[in-house]
């Protein structure tokens, strides 16, 4: 019996012991085979938390483009799916929503798919990241925008000093050391933009350039074209944008619910894409709106905004933030002044329409670098100088179609002449810089000359139709003449004082300056243009913004039968449209019409200066009326400039009871 139990025992010990085995075995192969599974941070900023849930405390933060490797997927506390993950040393749970999986099924060769990639001249090292893509989504058409420029000619364009930024809080190896960005006697770097913002390195605008780095799940949203589409875009989708964000709460200005609900609109009345207006905001003012360029305080420009930052930049003379507002309180194109939100929001998407989007400049990778409209162009006319800005709206906009990723779209992505082998890296190094020692103090320097600059006048005027003048600057001494415009957009300089106006109304001054020499000290002069539109465009542009506004307003009538047994009509109708056409300088007043016909026979019967009601006092028993009205447009003469149609208008009706 000892005997028998021992044999037993030895078998039980030794069954638990290949059992043991067996579970650490597998364990270790779905281990290994889990952490195969790959996938790329989707948002700029995502916590890994201790546990499956947001209420778990953070352990640390992911940025967009950032590689991790999943090990497993659970659910949720909040019945959503979470990945467990392992990157740099941590382990922790990320939403599963931010994560897009990079382990897709395999790409089978797709002989359509190859073919049109080659008869579009698709570079071979664009061709690997494209096939993954078709693998994933093989709804998505990839179109081989040609820019017809070389790699290094782009490169150099968007070099130039404060053209391409990064934060000053970067790394060394993505702050550029050339000359007028960085001074190595102090070991500082020149501040281009309000905020601390400096030169980008040639290497990390290199990365930030290259197309192939963003051919993924993610960056491919670089590429989307911006147009509007009301098949792809809506009310969820941009819901899912702005999820989270200030623009998810109400729109504090009435006719509209939440500022979701204006940018749908302003979507589809500008043709721009109102998932990509979200995510520009967002990027500029930030997800909970601290920009201060939205908040309608700013001393000297109270009651302006400026949702997409245009026009905000620093000048000698303006900081970013109060040039944006400046440009806001102008009058003129673009629906400005944007003295609400709602004009702000539809003028500066009019803006973004007209020379970005109908401007070869059409996906958030040509917003930022301007390659598609020749060389001379590169590095100019370009939306943001943040080379980081595109990836970081990519993101954004990316989240608008999460449940549309399986549809048909259309990206288009820059190819190059003379582009590197493989895809640039993104630099890692970051070394304290140091000033250097101080030289020893020269001699004393001769008393030197003062040097005058002398011009043609100081202040010229210019229509926007006009063509250019030349400065005919000159100097009293032997330095050499160099030229600077305060502002490209409105006139350009060139290196000989040729003056070119551009088409856009403003003022614009011009810095002739005079190099210091061995005799003479630096000389400067500055010239003032001021650029304005004839009187008969101003007309033309007048009535153009009139009758598209005009056009586009609708009345709906309702009544109501008052206690002495008159009928009350009152009018209902989106008070955006009427301050738009007021903000033109018109005056409005509302016409009431009355017919015993549905939709003929209406009669004038009163007009009123404001949007009150109007009482009918007469009539015949029995007989039902139908009453409509027209919003009449004066100009500033007293003089009726135009008038809504009655078919732009929704009858009420009501039977007269009176005897």
């Amino acid at each position: 019996m000892i005997a028998g139990s021992m044999e037993r025992r030895k078998l039980f010990w030794g069954l638990a012991l290949f059992a043991v085995v067996c579970c650490i075995f597998f364990a270790s192969a779905q281990l290994a085979f889990a952490a195969t599974q790959t996938g790329t941070v989707a948002t700029t900023a995502l916590n890994i938390r201790s546990g499956p849930g947001t209420n778990y405390r953070s352990m640390g933060l992911l940025s967009i483009n950032k590689e991790i490797n999943i090990l497993d997927t659970v659910a949720g506390s909040n019945g959503k799916t979470w990945y467990y993950i392992a990157y740099n040393g941590i382990n922790g749970y990320v939403s599963a929503e931010f994560i897009v999986l990079n382990n897709q099924p395999g790409y089978e060769t797709d002989a359509d798919f190859e073919a049109d990639l080659n008869a579009q001249g698709s570079r071979e090292s664009y061709k690997p990241y494209l096939r993954s893509l078709h693998a994933q989504y093989p709804n998505w058409k990839f179109r081989a925008a040609k820019t017809g420029l070389s790699w290094s000619s782009v490169l150099e364009g968007e070099s130039k000093l404060g053209k391409s930024l990064v934060p000053s809080s970067s790394i060394s190896s993505w702050k550029s050391k050339a000359a007028g960005a960085y001074d190595p006697q102090t070991g500082k770097y020149t501040n281009f933009d309000s905020g601390g913002w400096v030169m980008a390195s040639d290497k990390i605008i290199a990365y930030y350039l290259d197309p192939r780095n963003f051919i993924n799940g993610v960056g491919i949203f670089q590429f989307l074209t911006h147009a509007y589409d009301a098949g792809t875009q809506t009310d969820a989708g941009l819901a899912a944008v702005v999820s989270g964000t200030f623009l998810d709460a109400a729109f504090p200005e009435g006719g509209f619910a939440t500022y979701a609900d204006v940018l749908m609109e302003v979507g589809r009345t500008t043709e721009v894409n109102p998932y990509v207006l979200a995510s520009m905001i967002l990027v500029e003012q930030g997800s909970s709106g601290t920009g201060k360029c939205i908040s309608g305080t700013v001393s000297g420009y109270e009651g302006y905004y400026n949702f997409y930052n245009i026009g905000a930049y620093k000048t000698s003379s303006m900081s970013a933030i109060t040039r944006g507002l400046w440009y806001a309180s102008q009058s003129g194109t673009y629906h400005r002044p944007w003295d609400s939100r709602y004009d702000a929001l539809l003028g500066g998407a009019l803006f973004y329409s007209e020379n970005y989007v109908k401007r070869n400049k059409n996906t958030l990778y040509f917003k930022k670098w301007n390659v598609m409209n020749g060389l001379a162009n590169v590095g100019e006319g370009q939306y943001m100088t943040n080379v980081q800005g595109a990836e970081s709206e990519a993101a954004a906009l990316r989240k608008g179609y999460l449940a549309l990723l399986d549809s048909p779209m259309t990206f288009e992505i820059p190819i190059y002449s003379g582009m590197p082998a493989s895809a640039c890296t993104k630099p890692t190094s970051n070394t304290v810089v140091q000033p250097e020692p101080e030289a020893p103090k020269p001699a004393e320097p001769q008393v030197k000359k003062e040097q005058t600059v002398t011009t043609n006048y100081t202040r010229y005027t210019r229509k926007v139709t006009d063509k250019g003048f030349h400065l005919n600057a000159k100097t009293n001494g032997d330095g050499v003449l160099t030229y600077a415009s305060s502002d490209d957009t409105i006139a350009s300089v060139d290196a000989s004082g040729q003056v070119r106006v551009n088409g856009v109304e403003g003022v614009v001054t011009f810095t002739v300056t005079a190099s210091e020499t061995a005799r003479y000290k630096a000389g400067s002069k500055v010239v003032t243009l001021t650029v304005k539109k004839s009187e008969e465009q101003q007309a033309a542009e007048q009535h153009a913004a009139l009758t598209a506004l005009k056009t586009g307003i609708r009345i709906k009538a309702s009544s109501a039968k008052t206690a002495a047994g008159s009928t009350k009509v009152t009018l209902t109708i989106k008070q955006g449209d009427i301050a738009a056409i007021e903000a033109l300088g018109y005056t409005v007043k509302y016409k009431f019409y009355r017919s015993e016909k549905k939709n003929a026979d209406y009669r004038s019967k009163a007009q009123k200066d404001t949007l009150t009601s109007y009482v009918n006092t007469t009539g015949t028993k029995g007989t039902r009326y139908y009453y409509k009205a027209r919003v009449m447009i004066y100009d500033t003469d007293g003089s009726l400039a135009a008038y809504t149609r009655l078919d732009q208008c929704t009858y009420a009706c009501r039977v007269w009871t009176k005897g």
